[in-house]
């Protein structure tokens, strides 16, 4: 079986996961925090920025809700 690199919604780190190792909770290698299994129904909310808005809104293959909103707003 082959690898499915996944980025994880903490730190954006690119970690590559065998496909037989998905249904162990994989970690990210960089900051431990869980990374997504599903990429059709992530966990939770994903937050994204200008340097993964292509990997994870435009180039997502299923459907995606955003919501934009700029923090130093108020």
């Amino acid at each position: 079986m082959g690898n499915r690199i996944i980025i994880c919604p903490g730190c954006g780190a690119k970690n590559r996961v065998p496909q037989d190792r998905l249904r162990d909770r994989p970690v990210c290698g960089r900051c431990r925090s869980a990374l997504p299994t599903s990429p059709a129904f992530p966990e939770g909310p994903v937050e994204v920025f200008d340097w993964n808005f292509r990997d994870e809104v435009i180039d997502f293959a299923g459907p995606v809700l955003v919501e934009f909103y700029s923090p130093g707003c108020g």
